[in-house]
């Protein structure tokens, strides 16, 4: 169902916003009314990635008045959304925030700071909606919980390796991100697995179109509903989203730690007994003696980067098979995974097994190339 323009118009658009707007300007149904309306929006954008960068840019382009970007994050390669930051290093929302300065300077913006549960409130206060696409469920279930209280509509997206799925949480009018995941799902990180980075343009487009239609009131934006993509098939579906029985809003907002990081408790428990840093592995190497590095990633991850004598028994070999009982007993076994989470979980099976000496690699071959090999390619 339609809903009113989320903010009033500002009063004229400058010379340099009617030439750049000029196609939507003479849009029937959108016109200058519906450009000055976007000129007044105030947006939130939460996470400047594969998915939030395009996003920023599309936002601006659409003539959005003023971005904010919380996102921390060093910038990355990938993360360079048509080389329009800069290769200067610094973070993903000082990155986009100074090259909209350049790219756009009718549009505002301003660098958030780090969104969690001791900042969420102050951070949203004074945006008309906020955005955030992304696979930690605990984030965006604090920003669901933080967008109820204020009011404000809920812009959500989210993507695997081919795919994406987008709505609308708006308490006020519909279902929340609480009702599509009553039930945490399984931890899942996408860099565990790749992307495909054209859907992540798909997505972004997706949400700065319902941005659009809610701050200028046009269309149906996705509220009640999720529309699913999938590349592959060249399929794009909406379906119902109705509230669940099972849903419980909290009183108060609760802490969240990324739910892509955590590890069962077993896990937990072998990683903190037996953890070693890239540092004490190189010392390790270096020092001559015997270590079998297992690499617990998938086969094209290794191929990507690997370390130089490191052999490959993927994750699932480990949980679902016997790979802990072919492990050679008379060296210590050093496991590695991206960042140390599956190598966490393959070590609580490892020294189940009977490997007590195992040791995981904290933080991954990304620790490595960071710290010690910088010439590796890290994803």
């Amino acid at each position: 169902m339609p809903f009113p323009p989320l903010v009033p118009p500002v009063a004229e658009l400058s010379d340099s916003e009617v030439r750049r707007h000029a196609h939507q300007l003479i849009l029937s149904g959108h016109g200058a009314p519906g450009q000055r309306r976007l000129a007044a929006g105030r947006v939130l954008v939460i996470g400047a990635d594969e998915i939030g960068a395009p996003l920023i840019a599309h936002l601006a382009d659409s003539g959005v008045g003023f971005i904010g970007v919380s996102d921390g994050s060093p910038l990355n390669p990938w993360d360079r959304y048509l080389g329009i930051p800069g290769e200067e290093p610094t973070d993903r929302a000082s990155a986009w925030t100074r090259a909209l300065r350049r790219t756009h300077p009718s549009v505002r913006t301003a660098v958030e700071g780090r969104f969690d549960v001791t900042s969420a409130r102050e951070l949203v206060e004074g945006y008309d909606l906020v955005v955030c696409a992304g696979e930690d469920q605990a984030r965006c279930r604090l920003v669901d919980d933080v967008c109820a209280q204020a009011g404000i509509p809920f812009v959500w997206g989210s993507m695997d390796a081919t795919g994406g799925r987008a709505a609308v949480f708006w308490d006020l009018h519909g279902p929340g991100f609480r009702d599509l995941y009553p039930e945490p799902p399984a931890p899942y990180f996408r860099g565990m697995a790749g992307t495909l980075k054209v859907v992540g343009a798909w997505l972004a487009v997706t949400l700065a179109t319902e941005t659009v239609k809610l701050l200028t009131g046009a269309g149906e934006p996705l509220v009640g509903r999720v529309m699913k993509y999938d590349a592959m098939a060249a399929t794009c579906v909406t379906v119902p989203l109705r509230p669940d029985a099972r849903t419980r809003r909290p009183d108060e907002l609760t802490a969240a730690e990324p739910f892509f990081g955590l590890l069962s408790p077993e896990a937990a428990q072998a990683a903190r007994e037996s953890t070693v840093s890239a540092e004490e592995l190189k010392a390790l190497l270096d020092g001559g003696e015997p270590v079998t590095l297992v690499d617990v990633r998938e086969p094209d991850e290794y191929a990507f980067a690997h370390l130089p004598g490191s052999v490959l028994i993927p994750q699932g070999e480990f949980l679902r098979g016997d790979a802990a009982d072919r492990l050679p007993r008379d060296r210590r076994t050093v496991l590695l995974c991206r960042a140390g989470i599956r190598s966490a979980e393959v070590l609580a099976v490892v020294k189940r097994s009977g490997h007590p000496e195992a040791v995981h690699l904290g933080g991954g071959i990304l620790a490595w190339a960071e710290r010690i090999d910088t010439a590796m390619p890290s994803y």
